[in-house]
């Protein structure tokens, strides 16, 4: 006969919750002497928990933080929770891919108890995003490379580099130099998601001017904005605004915004890029007067494709918008957009102002 639920004592259920998790768990005492490890930890380690019992954390788990990097004795020590990616070396010497959180161990009224470990093997997801990393080589070379070759064609065609062409001919050929940038404006997004999102392209922080940077996003797409009768103009403070960021980046991030309020702008209207210096950060927003934004899709327009529902006929695969949030968190920074009260939407970043460690 099993044990049954009212038969479990309370003192007992952390055991049997520990025993039952998915994830590897030791717990240890303050000497980081082993108190408990459930069947999972004995799967990965190699080791059996009554075996364990009572021996040093680090002759089990044996990661590569092991040592004065411990993330457990860090944990323990300053009483916050710290997640790391390291490499296990098993029993049988095998070695193996964890993502591990350390936390202290503390009852109700904030006793010391000790400490937890929970790990996982992520061997087949370093396995994918290694995958994905070829695969964006892939793209990068075998797919782009041929798109801006026809592009360069084109526009050699269009210049009369190879004979005059008719008006018609003309005509035709740039409509397909039209589709033949858009096409390679989706690749180049579609490339730079992938390296953001594997991590592949990261910021290079060093001091910025906020309104220089900003002033050269507005310039770069004002011939847009004038196309479709719209006004950017810039709100800045008037004390020079300095943050550590990458300045590549930033640009990338705030075009992609004032490029999005502006395409959904109607004729005569604005678009507002401002520039708020707050203590310990710079807040940058962009609002626009269109027609603002549902409800509904506000959680979700930074997720990946999402497409609102008030986006009427204009294109886009929703990549855009995917990237601004993935630049802004490899800088540790917030992101978030709101509709205006009078009309329109703001969209919202603040970036730190030194370079988070």
């Amino acid at each position: 006969m099993g044990t049954k639920t009212a038969d479990i004592k309370p003192s007992e259920w952390s055991h049997f919750i520990i025993q039952s998790m998915a994830d590897g768990v030791i717990t240890v005492d303050e000497q980081m002497r082993i108190t408990d490890l459930n069947r999972a930890a004995e799967k990965i380690t190699g080791y059996a928990r009554e075996e364990a019992l009572g021996l040093f954390c680090g002759d089990i788990l044996q990661s590569s933080m092991c040592g004065r990097e411990c993330p457990l004795r860090h944990a323990m020590n300053g009483g916050e929770a710290v997640s790391r990616e390291a490499t296990l070396v098993n029993r049988r010497g095998h070695k193996i891919d964890i993502m591990l959180t350390a936390s202290v161990l503390q009852d109700d009224e904030g006793n010391f108890l000790g400490g937890v470990e929970t790990f996982r093997d992520i061997g087949q997801l370093k396995i994918m995003e290694n995958e994905r990393r070829q695969l964006a080589g892939m793209f990068a070379h075998d797919l782009k490379g041929p798109v801006v070759g026809v592009a360069g064609l084109l526009n050699r065609l269009l210049q009369g580099k190879s004979g005059p062409l008719t008006e018609a001919q003309t005509a035709i050929l740039q409509t397909i130099f039209q589709e033949i940038l858009r096409l390679e404006k989706l690749i180049t997004n579609f490339l730079d998601f992938v390296r953001l999102d594997l991590h592949i392209l990261k910021p290079l922080p060093s001091a910025m001017q906020v309104e220089k940077e900003c002033l050269e996003v507005i310039k770069r797409y004002q011939p847009q904005a004038e196309a479709k009768e719209v006004t950017v103009v810039a709100n800045f403070p008037q004390e020079i605004v300095i943050l550590q960021a990458d300045a590549v980046l930033f640009q990338r991030a705030l075009g992609n915004l004032v490029e999005n309020a502006v395409k959904y702008s109607p004729p005569g209207s604005q678009v507002v890029v401002e520039v708020q210096d707050r203590p310990g950060e710079v807040i940058v927003l962009v609002k626009d007067q269109g027609a603002g934004i549902d409800p509904n899709d506000l959680p979700h327009l930074f997720d990946l494709l999402y497409r609102g529902k008030n986006q009427g006929q204009e294109s886009g695969l929703g990549l855009g918008l995917a990237i601004v949030r993935r630049i802004i968190d490899a800088h540790q920074g917030r992101l978030w957009v709101e509709n205006r009260p009078e009309r329109g939407a703001v969209f919202s970043f603040a970036l730190p102002k030194t370079t988070p460690t």
